[in-house]
């Protein structure tokens, strides 16, 4: 199990809604240019909280600022669908992903971590592509099979950004984040 102080724990809860406000992909910040950092913020999330009070309230911050981009620019809404609703579970592969992560100490053993972490973000790449693309209504009616084909050219896009903010939180949790973290932010 992970022995991280409380306040330490806040303060990295904190750092990840900040995260994803700064890399949300599509609003006014994305200028940044910085990878979309919301699915690892939901895996970290999982590893340092079992709260799913915390994953529904992260969930809201990032539909609040998708769908408030989207008031201050109509274009920035295009992926809001009935498929935006496909995050949710692509989300939530990640948080429990997280849990068990922590749950079996697998941030002590990298190979089984890197595991996880790849899995988690193939299987979240396949539910929240096929979700947009068979729900959207702007691909026709394509069945699972079509929707993965039209998807897959987009899936190192969506792997490497978040394999790198993975290895980057592992680091920081080898240096030992109790001492260390506090003084990053």
């Amino acid at each position: 199990m992970i022995n991280i102080p409380s306040k330490t724990k806040l303060a990295f809860i904190l750092f990840l809604a900040i995260i994803i406000l700064f890399t949300r992909g599509s609003h006014f910040l994305t200028e940044l240019s910085l990878p979309d950092a919301s699915l690892i913020s939901f895996l970290i999330l999982g590893i340092l909280s079992p709260s799913l009070i915390l994953f529904v309230l992260f969930f809201i911050l990032g539909s609040l600022i998708d769908f408030g981009s989207a008031i201050f620019d109509v274009s920035k809404g295009f992926y809001l669908s009935n498929g935006y609703w496909g995050l949710i579970p692509a989300y939530y592969v990640m948080f429990i992903s997280g849990q068990l992560i922590e749950s079996k100490n697998f941030l002590s053993k990298i190979n089984l971590y890197l595991i996880i972490l790849f899995g988690s973000t193939t299987l979240a790449f396949i539910i929240s592509t096929n979700t947009y693309y068979m729900f959207s209504g702007r691909f026709g009616n394509p069945s699972l099979l079509e929707s993965i084909l039209q998807g897959w050219n987009y899936y190192p896009g969506y792997l490497m950004p978040n394999i790198i903010y993975g290895l980057i939180f592992y680091g920081i949790y080898k240096l030992n984040i109790k001492k260390y973290f506090l003084k990053l932010i």
